[in-house]
């Protein structure tokens, strides 16, 4: 009889130190280096990404850069991710903590600071997959127009952020024709990015005359900025836009599972690099990470140190960071992997370049950029 209630409790022991092991789910997410892709290679057979379509200057076919018509290009652009185990519907165990606790690379952050209650795995793959979407969207603007071409848009206001002044006059569904500056200079809402260029370099307290179609017909808005922490200089209109572009071409990215908004400064790159001639990396593995907005601005993003890691595992040489993720970076760099601030494509397109002429002393460190701060 002890000898049954002895193995019977050993059992119970057993099950239940299996259930903490592995069943309980433990309160926290962990970010990990995941795949790095080079985006202007393949993947799965396919190109990673392709474009093709008309040449607006011509009329003839698009020409794409032979040495990367078929992605066999020497160098690499590569796009860097982050593994998260934790997440709604996807919760962690005791095993996967304890092994995460001890990786050098690896983050925990508690549940709660990362997620809010309620929220489910379907809604957080949705808000991944429409980020991804819409970065690739802004990316495509901010290359093709980085070349000289002209991306037209139809911007229509989605509401306003409330205390702004815009909030009682803008409706949802105007749709933005033209802003008039105080200089009188009527700037016609005709491409992506002309909004945002636009307010950067307003001050705040400007008053800007909106022309917006509504019900048909023709309304002029008289709309005060307010101010922009992240551009001192310039300001705000506090209106949520919604932009859709009509892209004079057809860019396709071929990549599932993979969501989120960073990898916008790296698809414009690649697409750059598609359409000039030779290689844009002169034969070097450049990473590259940030979100990118329709003029060409590079934001900050989340899991750096996870996404230099993964570089720098996966054969990387050179990493392109967001200057606002500087702090993050200094004293976090893998040993190898030489990191480089950009704030603006036209920054990370110049230090590629440079990167690929050998011409790397003048590019801007990110120790330079948080000693600045």
């Amino acid at each position: 009889m002890q000898i049954r209630v002895r193995t019977l409790l050993s059992w119970v022991v057993a099950l239940v130190l299996g259930a903490v092991l592995f069943i309980v789910p433990m309160p926290y997410v962990v970010e990990s280096p995941g795949p790095t892709f080079d985006v202007g290679g393949s993947y799965r057979g396919k190109e990673m990404l392709s474009v093709s379509g008309v040449d607006p200057s011509n009329g003839g076919a698009l020409h794409v850069d032979a040495a990367h018509e078929k992605g066999d290009g020497n160098g690499e652009l590569r796009m860097v991710t982050v593994s998260e185990q934790g997440g709604p519907g996807r919760r962690l165990n005791l095993v996967q903590l304890i092994n995460a606790s001890l990786s050098e690379t690896s983050q925990l952050t508690p549940y709660s600071t990362a997620y809010p209650d309620g929220v489910t795995m379907d809604q957080v793959d949705a808000a991944q997959s429409w980020m991804m979407k819409s970065s690739q969207s802004s990316a495509d603007v901010a290359a093709l127009e980085a070349l000289g071409w002209t991306v037209p848009a139809t911007t229509t206001i989605r509401g306003a952020a409330e205390g702004s002044d815009a909030a009682e006059k803008v409706r949802d569904g105007d749709v933005l024709l033209s802003i008039t500056d105080e200089a009188g200079v009527v700037h016609p809402a005709d491409s992506a990015s002309m909004v945002f260029r636009l307010v950067k370099q307003t001050p705040a307290g400007s008053v800007l005359v909106l022309r917006v179609m509504r019900d048909g017909e023709q309304v002029e808005l008289e709309v005060e900025t307010i101010p922009d922490e992240s551009h001192p200089q310039g300001s705000r209109l506090g209106i949520y836009l919604d932009v859709a572009p009509r892209f004079p071409l057809d860019v396709q990215v071929n990549l599932e599972s993979v969501g989120g908004p960073s990898a916008g400064l790296v698809f414009s790159l690649a697409i750059i690099d598609k359409l000039t001639p030779g290689d844009l990396t002169g034969g070097h593995v450049i990473a590259a990470t940030g979100t990118m907005s329709y003029d060409g601005e590079v934001g900050p993003i989340g899991g750096i140190v996870q996404k230099m890691h993964g570089a720098k595992r996966d054969g990387g040489e050179w990493f392109l960071a967001p200057a606002l993720n500087c702090d993050e970076v200094v004293g976090n760099v893998p040993e190898g992997l030489s990191v480089v601030a950009v704030t603006t494509l036209g920054e990370a397109r110049e230090a590629v370049e440079a990167i690929a002429a050998g011409q790397t002393g003048k590019l801007t460190s990110c120790e330079s950029v948080a000693g600045a701060s």
